[in-house]
């Protein structure tokens, strides 16, 4: 039975292979070397054992204020087939032992196939940004095993992996901060999709969200707590995104080299504000607005595309040119449906429907 120990720290990277039955090891060497004036000390070693209907997820490292671990688990090698699982936190500080036994949800991993769980350091409040390398280690299913350490539980954050600096976390998940303060709708209950669909991906129109109107412009990377939920002809839709950092300085530094390439349906968003830089939870944010009013009834896609025209530094990670984030991509489908109340509101022309 073959089984791979992962060992992901910023400084040094050692992937090792154990062959258990025979006591025979490979082991393969590499490192990574931050910039001199990014300083993370925080480490998880992984030993993932791909079952049928579960996978025994088993970490130990140490772990700075402010990171946790992350995986997902996926029915095919490297993260490909289906994702079996979404995203999850580890919520660890200091020296850590975890294990979890996750069960899969729409999918098995038949005896001999190869199974895969990806896993990465980042901050609690960017999940979807890792702070380093982004590993996927395989294993082939042939059997279980039991846990290494105690058996605890991570929080299901209801994502795919993906790139983007405007959530925060909390015990129950990811939420999504408001341009208007407090927090975009969190109750919408969507089953979310894995990172790889077959087909086009549907248009998330689920319920009456609490907030509705107000979408997050990369609101595919956060389903369910950004599902912008039913969205009538008459609502005001505003149209939202954000970035955070350490400091003001290094807000306004972003606000002055990020180069936006936002759409709807195609056609660029006008009059988009920027708002003061506010300090929220310990970071320094900054929202982008784009008031579009009311859409006719029909199905509307956000595109959402981010570059800089230098390199920058949030703090945590520095993006753009010679970084490993060049740039972020992401999106949010929603429909627009004729208001129960037959309110005939006048309509925002500019966005053709789909």
């Amino acid at each position: 039975m073959k089984k791979i120990i992962l060992v992901l720290a910023t400084l040094t990277i050692a992937l090792m292979m154990l062959s258990l039955g025979t006591g025979v090891s490979l082991a393969q060497n590499a490192t990574a070397t931050p910039s001199s004036s990014t300083k993370y000390n925080s480490s998880v070693t992984i030993f993932a054992v791909i079952c049928e209907n579960q996978a025994v997820v088993n970490l130990s490292g140490t772990m700075e204020p402010g990171y946790d671990a992350y995986y997902q688990v996926f029915s095919g090698a490297q993260g490909g087939g289906t994702a079996l699982t979404n995203l999850r936190r580890v919520q660890v500080d200091g020296t850590y032992a975890f294990s979890e036994a996750v069960p899969y949800s729409g999918g098995t991993v038949a005896s001999g196939s190869t199974g895969s769980v990806k896993v990465y350091i980042a901050k609690e409040s960017a999940p979807n940004t890792p702070a380093g390398d982004t590993f996927l280690v395989d294993d082939v299913q042939d059997g279980c095993n039991n846990a290494q350490n105690p058996i605890s539980s991570s929080i299901d954050t209801g994502a795919g992996a993906g790139a983007s600096t405007s959530t925060t976390s909390s015990s129950g998940g990811i939420r999504i901060r408001s341009p208007f303060g407090g927090y975009i709708n969190t109750t919408v209950p969507v089953a979310p999709e894995g990172e790889v669909v077959i087909g086009a991906r549907k248009f998330v129109n689920p319920e009456r969200s609490s907030t509705p109107g107000v979408i997050f412009a990369e609101c595919n990377n956060f389903l369910p707590a950004a599902a912008p939920g039913i969205v009538y002809d008459n609502d005001n839709i505003t149209i939202f995104w954000s970035w955070y950092a350490k400091t003001a300085a290094q807000v306004q530094d972003h606000i002055s080299k990020a180069q936006y390439n936002v759409t709807l349906n195609r056609a660029p968003l006008i009059n988009v504000g920027t708002s003061e830089i506010k300090v929220i939870g310990g970071n320094n944010w900054v929202f982008y607005t784009a008031n579009v009013g009311n859409l006719k009834p029909g199905q509307y896609g956000v595109e959402y595309k981010l570059t800089w025209s230098e390199q920058t530094f949030d703090g945590y990670k520095k993006f753009g040119p010679g970084t490993n984030t060049l740039e972020q991509d992401a999106g949010c489908l929603f429909t627009v449906d004729r208001n129960p109340d037959d309110v005939s509101p006048v309509y925002n022309n500019i966005y053709s429907v789909r």
